[in-house]
C-alpha cells in the first residue's frame, strides 16, 4: 500500500494524544476511612473494573479518530511507490479496428477517425520508455510496424496516416496475434486496448468460443496482460452495398458482347430513392443507370452492357452513389479478354470422310462461324492432332485440351498432360470404341490419383437395346446452369444408346463432383479438380457413333460451355478476397527479372521473378488494402488484380449495450465507452485504487460513536444505586 501525500501521514503520531490525556489525567480521590467500608470493596471492585474497560473503549476510539484522519489525508491506495510516482514503463499494445464498417459515421466523422485519434492520445500518454505496438484488426491483424518500438512517435507518426477500409474485422485472431506481439515485448506491466465499433458480424454467438479461447490464451501468458475493450464511435444503419458482379459469359473475347448484372441491397432503414450507379471500363464511364426506389432490407438489380475491342486485361467497375461508407459502393471485377482461345482436340479415330471422323462433329461446334463461312469471329479456336503427335509444345501453346476416344499415351505424354491441368489447364476427355479401358483405369484414373475422375466400368447399352437420355434437373455448375432456362434448350431430348458406367467414389464429397446424370442414374459427365486445372469426363463418345448428341440443338452450347467453362478458370485468380495474394507466372526466361506492382494507394514496388519448379513466380501477399493491383511484367502487357472486401460487414448493425455488457461480463472483460472512462482506468492501474472515501465515512462513524459512548458513560447508573445500598443495608442487618 502506498499513499498519494506521504508526508500527511505524520499526523498518525496524534493517536497518542488521547493516551497521553487519559494517563495524565485519571482521576484522584481523598481516602477517607469509614468502620463499614470493607461491606463496599466487593462493589467497588465490580465498578473500577467497568470503568476502567470504559475509559479504555473511549480512549481507543478517540485514537483512532486521528489516525483515520491523517490516512484519509495521506490518500492512501493499494499499489507500490514506483507506480505511484508514475515511473512504471509498461508493454502495450492496441487492437485498432481497421474493417471498412468504421468507415461510416455522422457529421462527416467517421467511427475510425475517433478511434484513430483515441489510439493517439493513448499511445501518447505512456510513460516515458515504454513499450508499444498497434495491431490493425482487419482480416486477422497486422502490425502497424514491423516489430514493438519504443519510439512512440514512430506510432503516432504511421497512425496520422492510416486510413480504415481493410475487409471484415477478426477478432479472435486479432486477439491471437495480438498474444504473439507480446510474446515479442520486455517490460512487466502490460495492457492489451481492443478499439472496435462492436458491430454484431464481428461478434457473432458462432464465435463466441473462439473468442473466449482466445481471450484465455491471453490469460495463460508468462505476464498476462490488463485487456480492456473500448466501445468507440456510434451505431450508423443506413448503408446500400454493391454486394455482387454477374457475367452473361464464362469467357470473353474481342468484339462479343458481354452483359454484367450488378446486384445491389439496402441493409438500412430508410428508403433509398433514384439511386445512381455508374458503369467503367478501363476507368471510364461507360454507362449510367438508376433504381428508382430500394426499400429497406431490399435487394435491386441493374444490368449493363459491353463488348471489348481489344484482348488482354480489362478492369471492369460499378459504382452506386450511395452513402460515405466507400468500401461497399464499389465492386471491381479483372476480366482477360482473349482473341483466340485455343482448343486442342486429339482425334483417337481419324477418317478421311466427312463427319466420320472423331472430331469432326466437334470441330464444327466449337468455331460454328468459321465452319459455316459467317463473317462473325468465333472465340475459339481449334487444332486437330492424331494421339501421337501430343508433345509439350503442343500442350504449352492451348488452354484445353479434349481427348477424343483417344487408345492411350506414352509415359512421356501423360506426365506432360499432367503437368499441364496441374498449372491450370482444362481437359475434356470422351470415351469410344478405341479406348484401352485398363489403361485408363490405371494410368489416367490411378486409384483416384490420377487425371480421370472416376473408374470406368462396364460398357452399357448396344445399338440394338433402348437409348437413355440426359435427366434434366437444375443444374449448379457454371458449365451447364445455362440449360435451366427451357428456351436454351433440353439435355432430355439425347438418346445415349452405348456408354461406360462410371463408378462413383464411396465417399460422397471432396474433389469429384457428378455433373449430369442418365436417366438410369448412371454419371453422365463428371469433374475432379487436378491441381489448378480441372478435368471433365464424358461416359459416351463425342460424335454420334454411340449417341444422337451431335444432331440435336444442345450439342453446340453444351461442348462450347464444358470447353469454355474448363478455360475460365484462370490461374493464378485475379478476383481475389482481402488478403489472398497476388501470383504471377511467367516463362523460364524471365527468372531473374522484375515486375513492377502498383498497389490501390498509387504505391509502386519493384518484384523479383522467382524460380518455383519450371515456371518464374511472383507472389505478392501485403493485399490487406481493397481495390485494384496492376503488375507490368518485363516485355508484357499489365495484369490487373482485384481484391474486393467482403460483404459481410456491409450490414452495420451493432450489439446492443446489454450484450456489450454481457459479453463484457462473460468474458471478464473490462468495458470503457470514451477516452475519459479509460483515463479514469488507466489511473486507477498505474496510480493503484484510492480508497479515502470508505475512511472518511468511517471517521465520521467514528467521531458519532465516541460522542455517543461519552455521554453514556459519563451519565450517573441511578438503576445500579437502589441495588448497592440493599446489599449493604443486608450485611449490617443480616435478619
Amino acid at each position: 500500500m502506498s499513499f498519494l501525500n506521504f508526508a500527511l501521514l505524520g499526523g498518525l503520531a496524534a493517536f497518542s494524544i488521547p493516551i497521553i490525556i487519559h494517563l495524565f489525567h485519571k482521576s484522584r480521590f481523598e481516602v477517607v476511612k469509614w468502620g463499614a467500608m470493607h461491606l463496599l470493596e466487593s462493589v467497588i471492585r465490580v465498578n473500577q473494573r467497568r470503568v476502567r474497560i470504559e475509559q479504555i473503549i473511549l480512549m481507543i476510539v478517540r485514537a483512532a479518530i486521528p489516525v483515520i484522519l491523517a490516512l484519509v489525508m495521506a490518500r492512501p491506495i493499494w499499489t507500490g511507490a514506483q507506480k505511484l510516482l508514475g515511473e512504471a514503463k509498461s508493454s502495450t499494445v492496441v487492437l485498432l479496428d481497421n474493417s471498412y464498417s468504421m468507415e461510416a459515421g455522422r457529421t462527416g466523422v467517421s467511427n475510425f477517425s475517433l478511434a484513430r485519434d483515441e489510439t493517439t492520445r493513448i499511445v501518447s500518454d505512456l510513460k516515458r520508455g515504454s513499450e508499444v505496438q498497434v495491431v490493425l484488426m482487419g482480416e486477422g491483424g497486422s502490425g502497424l510496424l514491423d516489430q514493438p518500438t519504443y519510439d512512440t512517435g514512430r506510432i503516432t507518426q504511421a497512425l496520422g496516416k492510416l486510413t480504415a477500409g481493410y475487409g471484415r474485422a477478426t477478432v479472435p485472431s486479432a486477439l491471437r496475434y495480438a498474444a504473439g506481439v507480446f510474446g515479442q515485448m520486455h517490460e512487466s506491466a502490460r495492457e492489451l486496448v481492443v478499439l472496435t465499433d462492436f458491430q454484431r458480424v464481428s461478434f457473432e454467438a458462432t464465435e463466441d468460443t473462439l473468442l473466449g479461447q482466445s481471450l484465455e490464451q491471453l490469460s495463460k501468458l508468462p505476464i498476462p496482460p490488463n485487456i480492456t475493450f473500448f466501445d468507440v464511435g456510434q451505431e450508423v444503419k443506413d448503408n446500400v452495398a454493391i454486394e455482387s458482379l454477374d457475367f452473361s459469359r464464362l469467357m470473353v473475347g474481342v468484339g462479343q458482347k458481354v452483359q454484367i448484372r450488378a446486384n445491389l441491397r439496402n441493409y438500412g432503414e430508410g428508403n433509398y430513392k433514384d439511386l445512381r450507379v455508374y458503369f467503367k471500363v478501363d476507368g471510364k464511364e461507360r454507362a449510367v443507370s438508376q433504381l428508382p426506389t430500394l426499400a429497406p432490407h431490399e435487394k435491386g438489380q441493374l444490368l449493363f452492357s459491353y463488348a471489348f475491342t481489344t484482348p488482354g486485361s480489362h478492369v471492369v467497375e460499378v459504382t452506386a452513389d450511395a452513402d460515405p461508407l466507400k468500401a461497399d459502393n464499389v465492386f471491381l471485377a479483372s476480366i482477360p479478354v482473349r482473341n483466340k482461345m485455343p482448343v486442342l482436340l486429339v482425334n483417337g479415330d481419324p477418317s478421311s470422310d466427312p463427319l466420320k471422323g472423331e472430331t469432326d462433329f466437334a470441330e464444327v461446334a466449337l468455331q460454328p462461324y468459321t465452319a459455316g463461312r459467317v463473317e462473325l469471329a468465333d472465340l475459339i479456336s481449334t487444332k486437330v492432332i492424331r494421339a501421337d503427335e501430343l508433345d509439350s509444345k503442343k500442350l504449352a501453346e492451348s488452354a484445353v485440351v479434349v481427348l477424343a476416344n483417344v487408345r492411350n499415351l506414352n509415359e512421356q505424354q501423360l506426365r506432360g498432360l499432367e503437368e499441364f491441368v496441374k498449372n491450370g489447364g482444362g481437359l475434356l476427355a470422351f470415351t469410344g470404341n478405341r479406348i484401352d479401358q485398363g489403361w485408363y483405369n490405371g494410368a489416367l484414373f490411378k486409384d483416384g490419383k490420377g487425371l480421370l475422375p472416376m473408374a470406368l466400368g462396364a460398357l452399357a447399352g448396344d445399338a440394338n437395346s433402348p437409348s437413355v437420355s440426359i435427366v434434366s434437373q437444375r443444374f449448379e455448375n457454371p458449365a451447364l446452369e445455362l440449360f435451366n432456362d427451357s428456351r436454351n434448350g433440353t439435355l432430355s431430348e439425347s438418346a445415349i444408346r452405348i456408354w461406360f458406367k462410371m463408378k462413383e467414389p464411396a465417399a460422397s464429397g471432396g474433389d469429384v463432383l457428378t455433373l449430369a446424370r442418365l436417366a438410369n442414374g448412371d454419371p453422365f459427365l463428371a469433374e475432379k479438380s487436378f491441381g489448378e486445372g480441372h478435368v471433365i469426363s464424358c461416359a459416351t463418345a463425342i460424335d454420334s457413333d454411340w449417341s444422337n448428341l451431335p444432331t440435336r440443338s444442345t450439342y453446340v452450347p453444351l461442348l462450347q460451355r464444358l470447353v469454355v467453362y474448363l478455360a475460365s478458370t484462370i490461374y493464378p485468380s485475379r478476383n481475389l478476397d482481402v488478403g489472398k495474394p497476388v501470383i504471377a507466372l511467367f516463362p523460364p526466361a524471365e527468372v531473374g527479372k522484375k515486375a513492377t506492382l502498383t498497389n490501390p494507394e498509387g504505391i509502386t514496388l519493384d518484384l523479383p521473378i522467382v524460380k518455383k519448379g519450371e515456371r518464374g513466380v511472383i507472389e505478392f501477399g501485403k493485399t490487406e488494402r481493397p481495390g485494384l493491383y496492376t503488375l507490368a511484367g518485363p516485355g508484357g502487357g499489365p495484369i490487373h488484380y482485384v481484391v474486393n472486401a467482403s460483404r459481410s460487414e456491409s450490414d452495420l448493425q451493432k450489439l446492443s449495450a446489454k450484450e456489450i455488457e454481457d459479453l463484457a461480463t462473460a468474458h471478464h472483460i473490462t468495458l470503457v465507452h470514451n477516452g475519459t472512462e479509460y483515463k479514469a482506468l488507466d489511473h486507477a492501474r498505474r496510480f493503484g485504487h484510492e480508497f479515502w472515501k470508505p475512511l472518511l465515512w468511517a471517521l465520521l462513524a467514528l467521531v458519532f460513536l465516541e460522542m455517543i459512548l461519552a455521554q453514556r458513560f459519563a451519565r450517573p447508573r441511578r438503576r445500579r444505586a437502589p441495588s448497592m445500598v440493599s446489599g449493604v443495608a443486608k450485611e449490617l442487618h443480616p435478619s
